[in-house]
């Protein structure tokens, strides 16, 4: 064997066994593992949950006046929340100023009358006498989102990718409650000082609303026959030995 015969076979040798080194401590970019990681699919499920709203009045009281103009109870109220599906309003009341008419039944009650004007100007109005609870609904605001499904790097992400789905119809926007008295007492009757002591009545207001909020659920990847550790460890080593093949097949390496 001539001696420029095995400086050759020294050179191809050092080449071959530095891209061997070269391909067992490769490791990938951050950029390349972060690629891999996007494969995370996410089951989305959409819940119903329960928020409670305050009206921007808190003095719940309603004038019905003897001399000049009645004072009705007026106040706003606004929900902040996305997928918004139904609100309810729920007043209770029971007149404070009764007199019962030989025990038998009471006289002179008075008339509630509960209005609520929703963001579109629809207006739903209740009404009862002497005491009641009085419900104002307005349901199917918003459907629930409809997709089902995301990819993510994690919880956090695909979190913050579904809020381009929301609804956000009514959000932000006021709703206008509006409560009224007639005192059933009359001033020109046999008991004019109970209608002096009464000027209206109070009761409370409580404000439900229902909205849709996702729950994800990681989905398990199918597993293959094949490890695919496996089968990529065999294929660089299938490649490292087809590398190094012209070396133990060259004439007089021996």
């Amino acid at each position: 064997m001539k001696n420029a015969d095995k400086l050759i076979v020294i050179v191809g040798a050092a080449i071959l066994v530095i891209a061997a080194i070269g391909i067992y401590l490769y490791k990938p970019q951050p950029g390349e593992e972060k690629e891999e990681e996007i494969a995370k699919s996410f089951s989305v499920e959409w819940r119903e949950n329960i928020g409670y709203a305050q009206p921007d009045n808190s003095n719940m009281y309603a004038k019905d006046k003897i001399f000049g103009k009645d004072v009705p109870y007026s106040a706003n109220v606004t929900i902040w929340q996305h997928n918004l599906k139904s609100v309810k309003f729920i007043l209770k009341w029971e007149d404070d100023h009764t007199h019962r008419f030989l025990f038998l039944w009471k006289r002179g009650l008075d008339t509630l009358t509960f209005e609520v004007t929703s963001p579109d100007g629809t207006t739903e109005t209740r009404e009862s006498k002497g005491n009641g609870t009085l419900e104002i609904v307005f349901d199917n605001i918003n459907p629930a989102p409809s997709i089902s499904e995301i990819k993510a790097n994690d919880t956090s992400e695909a979190l913050e990718k579904l809020q381009e789905y929301y609804n956000d119809k009514w959000m932000g926007e006021a709703f206008k409650i509006k409560v009224s008295v007639k005192v059933g007492e009359r001033l020109l009757s046999l008991r004019p000082f109970q209608r002096l002591k009464d000027d209206g009545n109070n009761f409370t207001i409580e404000i439900v609303y229902t909205y849709y909020e996702p729950t994800l659920k990681e989905k398990t990847p199918e597993k293959s026959q094949s490890n695919p550790g496996e089968e990529q460890s065999a294929i660089k080593t299938l490649s490292l030995r087809e590398r190094l093949r012209p070396l133990f097949e060259y004439p007089g390496f021996h």
